[in-house]
């Protein structure tokens, strides 16, 4: 059942590490890149990783700007949506229906099992940007950014790269 790989929106399952690979600056204009770790202990998973990219923001220590969140692999998304469960049921019954888990994706005969996972990643995006005020997200109500896992239990990264003012 689609819902079984629904994950509650509050945990960070399978966060790693966080890893800082850039910093820059000159008069008030800042950047920041940090990789998230994430290892998905199951195939699928919807993460809920606000808090995680919004500890990055905080360290980015930037005001006024935009943060970039991508998936830096083709298995896997990025979206912002509601935390809401039975929202998450919802849209992982919905990828499931429209990307089945199934043995005859052409994909396979290249000796791969994963086309479903390539279809469900292109489903959810694979990046989103979201406008920072006064330090932290502008969203609207109720979103949140999530990783949407489609072929897990090994290590992946989140690219998040953080840029604008800090005064």
């Amino acid at each position: 059942m689609a819902g079984d790989w629904t994950l509650s929106p509050h945990q960070s399952v399978g966060f790693l590490k966080a890893e800082k690979t850039a910093e820059a600056g000159a008069g008030g204009y800042r950047s920041r890149t940090e990789y998230l770790w994430m290892k998905v202990p199951s195939r699928y998973g919807l993460i809920n990783i606000t808090e995680l990219v919004a500890e990055v923001v905080e360290r980015s220590k930037i005001q006024d700007g935009l943060c970039y969140v991508g998936a830096m692999h083709i298995t896997a998304g990025i979206y912002v949506n509601d935390a809401e469960s039975g929202l998450l049921q919802d849209i992982s019954a919905w990828i499931e229906r429209l990307a089945p888990l199934r043995p005859d994706y052409r994909h396979h005969q290249t000796g791969e099992d994963n086309g479903d996972a390539h279809l469900k990643s292109y489903l959810t995006n694979h990046q989103t940007t979201v406008p920072i005020t006064g330090g932290k997200f502008d969203f609207g109500t109720w979103q949140q950014i999530f990783y949407a896992e489609f072929d897990g239990r090994r290590e992946k990264r989140i690219l998040v790269k953080v840029t604008g003012l800090a005064f």
